[in-house]
């Protein structure tokens, strides 16, 4: 069974005499320096990603400067996402990305998708990676609005399964997207003092789950699933459990959720009965 994509950040404990851990995640370059200028001129660009519009008449571009020595103790490399005219004409650059080269960090420029309207384009800046630190990680979505040439951070999430809506955390709000017309309803979490983990959609995409909990790393003490139903944006506290602690859900089925908890043992969760079981084990 598969599950969301949420990326667990773990703590990283660094004990070192000697060395250093350069980070992937992006830099703003210092006053005066121009290192993006020195990355063009000294690494030979390549397509990272093209994705057109559904009327044809635009596409958007990655193009990836790789790594190269820009100075006595770094590396760096650059990104640029372009939106170009079918002609073949760039009308404008949409985002740009330096970073340090290393192993550590989110970071890279890529498409998403279109929207309908072909007037609103998602697209990420971390393509790889997850950010140091600890806790569920949903990525990052960001929508360019070609009228207006502005972009705006939704936050992380998953896209309904009719592919209309987005639902991204910010900060301790659950935010629904319309994808053509932007956002559509916001509400804070119930339990704002506790973390956020992921949100799943139903299958007919009219109503969200999402889990919080008492601490993601180590994960435990108590954890909540909570149902936001659209679109009044009724919440109902669904369970709560501290042993085990639950950090994963998906929700296949109208009838039930499937979730994991902290041992990755599987359970289910019926709304009709509004009971919470262990999972049968599969038998050949």
């Amino acid at each position: 069974m598969a599950y969301p994509l949420m990326k667990w950040r773990w703590p990283f404990f660094i004990a070192l005499l000697t060395g250093l851990i350069v980070s992937c995640r992006p830099i703003t370059p210092m006053p005066g320096s121009d290192i993006p200028s020195t990355v063009m001129a000294l690494s030979r660009p390549h397509t990272g990603g093209v994705y057109p519009s559904p009327d044809g008449q635009w596409r958007a571009e990655v193009i990836v400067y790789d790594c190269v020595q820009t100075g006595e103790n770094g590396q760096n490399a650059f990104e640029e996402l372009r939106l170009v005219r079918a002609s073949g004409n760039v009308t404008s650059t949409i985002a740009t990305q330096l970073r340090n080269c290393g192993g550590l960090g989110a970071f890279g420029l890529a498409g998403l998708f279109w929207a309908p309207n072909n007037q609103n384009f998602y697209y990420t800046d971390a393509r790889e990676g997850t950010p140091d630190g600890c806790g569920a990680w949903a990525g990052s979505i960001i929508r360019y609005t070609l009228a207006t040439k502005q972009t705006e951070k939704l936050g992380g999430g998953p896209r309904s399964p009719d592919g209309e809506k987005i639902a991204t955390w910010q900060g301790q709000e659950i935010v629904v997207w319309d994808i053509n017309t932007g956002e559509i309803a916001r509400r804070p979490a119930v339990m704002p003092e506790l973390m956020p983990g992921p949100l799943v959609w139903s299958p007919d995409s009219q109503a969200l789950i999402y889990l919080q909990m008492t601490t993601p790393c180590p994960l435990s003490g108590q954890s909540y699933a909570v149902r936001l139903d659209l679109p009044a944006l009724e919440q109902t506290v669904l369970f709560a459990s501290e042993r085990p602690t639950f950090y994963a859900a998906t929700w296949v089925t109208p009838d039930y959720i499937t979730l994991l908890d902290e041992n990755r043992k599987p359970w289910r969760y019926d709304f009709i009965r509004q009971q919470l079981t262990p999972e049968k084990a599969n038998v050949d």
